[in-house]
């Protein structure tokens, strides 16, 4: 009787001590789940994040601006067989890749023939020397010999061509491609141009073999800029030049903007794939150059190829750089008052 007195007297403690340890477990539990549902909450992996993409080169003012000399210092360059393609923005034509000659000169000298694959057929003749230029148009609805002046601003006369004239072979003049390839010596210890160091990234997709779909990573960059002081007190720098170093490539040169005086972006260049085209010369040279003019509305991939490339050629004859209506087009003289 005492031992059955017992449990049922000690029943009512025991329940007590299983409700007093639910009541503390509950709560615990509770907080556990809500704790993992919060976490699956605030913690989704996403790909499109972009990463930093490392290791990352260390360089100075000087070692950038060094690599910059093959292009700076050449006084002439002969291709006499590459590739061209140009693209146009305005109406998302992608033309295709035709055969290209190119000659260049210091100061400002510049030839470039387009042609139709195998047959060698013109498709635009372009020269450029002395701030004026001359555009033989064959193989378009516009055909023309066009004339004008470098620094000329034609927009109005592109604004008044129909959709045929208003194509990238119309629009491409042969200075665009002397600023990529002649490029301007730099203007080191003049007291007018200054030089800035800066670091920029650019947002791009991961092409890395094995990266996941809707991969991004961040690209860092050297950025020297070409300033340009004012001669008036109050008056406000100009950047005419930006060089771009790609760090992820042991600062390779990358990419050149330049800019008009009121600080417009007239023209980008991005260079890569760089190669020793030239059995005379030691220099790595950029066999895809992709000349951008935003404001004309094209762009123009040129690519170069071993073997049919020199760099400085002694043999140059100043009539590679002669063009003369032969074909009697229709000529438009963009610089005379008479010119719609």
């Amino acid at each position: 009787m005492a031992i059955i007195r017992f449990i049922i007297c000690s029943a009512p403690f025991r329940i007590w001590q299983v409700t007093s340890r639910l009541r503390v477990a509950l709560p615990t539990l509770i907080l556990a789940l809500l704790t993992g549902a919060c976490a699956n909450l605030v913690r989704v992996r996403d790909e499109s994040i972009p990463r930093l993409l490392e290791p990352l080169a260390v360089s100075d003012l000087k070692e950038l601006t060094d690599q910059l000399k093959g292009l700076t210092d050449m006084q002439a360059l002969r291709a006499t067989r590459g590739l061209i393609q140009f693209i146009d923005a305005e109406s998302k034509d992608k033309y295709r890749t035709a055969d290209m000659q190119l000659v260049l000169q210091r100061p400002d000298r510049i030839r470039v023939i387009v042609q139709y694959p195998i047959t060698g057929t013109k498709i635009a003749d372009m020269v450029s020397e002395s701030n004026r230029f001359r555009v033989a148009v064959f193989a378009t609805g516009y055909q023309r010999f066009l004339i004008g002046t470098n620094d000329g601003d034609y927009s109005r006369w592109r604004q008044k061509l129909g959709s045929e004239g208003r194509s990238a072979f119309v629009s491409a003049r042969p200075f665009h491609f002397t600023q990529a390839l002649l490029m301007r010596p730099l203007r080191i210890g003049e007291p007018r141009f200054a030089y800035g160091l800066e670091e920029a990234f650019a947002e791009e997709a991961d092409t890395r073999q094995g990266a996941k779909k809707g991969a991004r990573i961040l690209r860092s960059f050297y950025v020297v800029s070409e300033l340009e002081l004012p001669t008036k007190e109050g008056a406000a720098a100009s950047v005419r030049r930006r060089f771009w170093f790609d760090r992820t490539y042991k600062s390779l040169f990358a990419r050149q903007q330049i800019f008009d005086e009121k600080g417009i972006l007239t023209t980008e260049v991005h260079y890569s794939n760089f190669e020793k085209l030239s059995e005379e010369s030691p220099l790595l040279w950029p066999a895809v150059i992709l000349v951008s003019r935003p404001h004309e509305g094209y762009s123009a991939r040129l690519t170069f190829s071993t073997g049919r490339f020199e760099i400085n050629p002694s043999n140059l004859s100043p009539q590679a750089f002669v063009l003369e209506n032969s074909e009697s087009l229709p000529v438009t003289d963009l610089d005379s008052p008479l010119t719609p």
